[in-house]
C-alpha cells in the first residue's frame, strides 16, 4: 500500500471542507450541473501501463444465439461507489451503508458550518465517507480514496492509475481544471486528480447547492 502524497492530503482536506461548508443538497426538480470542458487538458503521453487496469470495452457479440441483435443497456444516471459487495449511493443514508458494509473502522465528528448538528466522516478500508446531518440521520455526500487498495467501482480504477486507464474507462466527456478531470452523471461526480499522467487523487461527490464541485 502507497502512503498518501502531501498534496492528495491537501486535496482531500480541501474536498471536504468546500463541501461541508457549502449549502444544502439540490432537490430532485433542480436542472443537472453542466457539463463542459472549462479548459484544455495537456496531452496524454502515457498509454495504459497499469496492468490491473486493462481498457473497459463492450461486447463484441453482434447479437444472441438466435440472431437477434442485442440491445446495449441504458447510460446510468448516476455514479456509485462499493465497499465489498455493498453498493453506496450519493447521497444515502449512512445507515443503510453501514447494515450492508458493517460498522467503520472510524467516525469523526465535525460542528457542521451549512447544517444543524455534526458533519462525519466514516472511515472504511480505503476510503473515508463524508456525511451531512438531517434530522437524526446523516446522508453520504462526499467519498475520498485515501490508498490504492480500492478502486472504483465503474472503470477499476485506483490511486497510481494511469490517466490513460481513467480515459479508457469513462470516455473524454469531462471537466478540466489544473489536473483535475471531472465526469459528471445527473446530480453526481466523479474526479480524478492527477500528476505526471497518474492518478493521486479520487473523489465521488454529491451535488451542492452553490458550490463549485
Amino acid at each position: 500500500m502507497k502512503k498518501l502524497p502531501v498534496i492528495l492530503l491537501v486535496f482531500l482536506i480541501l474536498s471536504f471542507t468546500l463541501a461541508a461548508c457549502s449549502g444544502e443538497p439540490e432537490t430532485p426538480d433542480d436542472p443537472n450541473p453542466p457539463n463542459g470542458v472549462e479548459n484544455t487538458p495537456p496531452p496524454v503521453t502515457s498509454d495504459n501501463n497499469d496492468p490491473q487496469n486493462p481498457p473497459q470495452s463492450g461486447s463484441n457479440d453482434p447479437g444472441n444465439e438466435n440472431g437477434t441483435p442485442k440491445v446495449p443497456p441504458p447510460e446510468p444516471t448516476a455514479f456509485f461507489f462499493k465497499i465489498g459487495d455493498t453498493v453506496v449511493n450519493l447521497n444515502e443514508d449512512i445507515n443503510n451503508v453501514i447494515a450492508g458494509a458493517g460498522e467503520p473502522v472510524g467516525v469523526l465528528e465535525l460542528p457542521s458550518c451549512a447544517f444543524d448538528g455534526m458533519d462525519r466522516v466514516f472511515r472504511y478500508p480505503g476510503a473515508d465517507l463524508y456525511t451531512y446531518p438531517v434530522g437524526d440521520n446523516d446522508f453520504v455526500y462526499n467519498i475520498a480514496f485515501f490508498d490504492d487498495t480500492i478502486r472504483t467501482a465503474e472503470g477499476g480504477i485506483r490511486l497510481g492509475s494511469s490517466l490513460q486507464a481513467v480515459l479508457d474507462a469513462y470516455g473524454e466527456d469531462y471537466e478540466f481544471d489544473a489536473g483535475m478531470y471531472k465526469f459528471t452523471r445527473g446530480k453526481t461526480a466523479l474526479s480524478f486528480l492527477t500528476d505526471n499522467d497518474s492518478v493521486i487523487g479520487i473523489t465521488y461527490r454529491y451535488a451542492v447547492e452553490d458550490t463549485d464541485w
